[in-house]
């Protein structure tokens, strides 16, 4: 039976979440361990990924805040921020520290993704260009879509610069929706962006993992907070 929320799980010795939206889907988020001194990451995915048996079919993104996504049938290493597969067994990855992951099923075909979304990637609405890509290559209509936002810094963190905020309105009528003004700066909340991006074209939220990696120091990493050292790990994988 398929599990509508997200649960925290220990396996040989690793933390994770976990989300089965479906009864084949399976979606991870790692958490970190204060023991690990890694400079990139705190332990090797395949390391984490050990206890799923999940690391001979892995498919990570070497990721550039693009919104270049790739159709994938095997595993091994891309140039993209986005993929997606109706293989079973593949196990999609990306790497965040407060950009938003997101994960997305169609629970009928199967077909399952993920898109890594920071102020870059969504001002170039990575999002929507996945659901185009998916039609495109599948004839999914992006209404038969759902999507869960995991871990990511909160708009009660996310400080930009007006440069920032600029750039959203010379592209997006409804950007002033997604911005705060406080004395310190103004302030993006990048999960909004994201959901209004998806909802724009019928695509519908499943249950989303709303946790500020900015605020949560002793669960993920966060690369505001601690200038670039660590990664959080998303997967995604159909049985």
């Amino acid at each position: 039976m398929s599990s509508q929320s997200w649960h925290l799980i220990s396996k040989d010795g690793l933390r994770f979440y976990v989300l089965n939206p479906t009864q084949d889907i399976e979606i991870l988020f790692t958490t970190r361990r204060f023991r690990d001194e890694g400079l990139d990451h705190n332990l090797d995915l395949k390391e984490q990924l050990a206890p799923f048996e999940l690391g001979a079919s892995l498919v990570t993104m070497n990721q550039t805040h693009s919104d270049r996504v790739i159709r994938v049938d095997r595993p091994g290493e891309i140039e993209a921020d986005g993929c997606f597969t109706s293989e079973f067994r593949l196990a999609l990855s990306l790497r965040v520290a407060d950009c938003v992951p997101i994960f997305i099923w169609d629970k009928d075909s199967g077909v399952v993704g993920l898109a890594h979304a920071g102020w870059r990637g969504t001002l170039a609405k990575i999002a929507l260009r996945f659901a185009e890509k998916v039609e495109k290559e599948t004839g999914i209509p992006s209404y038969r879509l759902y999507y869960s936002l995991g871990p990511s810094i909160g708009k009660c963190c996310y400080e930009v610069s007006e440069d920032v905020l600029n750039e959203f309105r010379e592209t997006w009528p409804e950007a002033n929706r997604f911005f705060s003004r406080k004395k310190e700066g103004f302030y993006l909340d990048l999960r909004a962006a994201n959901c209004f991006l998806l909802s724009s074209v019928g695509a519908v939220e499943g249950a989303s993992l709303d946790i500020c990696t900015h605020c949560n120091s002793k669960r993920f990493y966060s690369h505001r907070r601690e200038h670039g050292k660590g990664r959080n790990w998303g997967i995604i994988v159909r049985r």
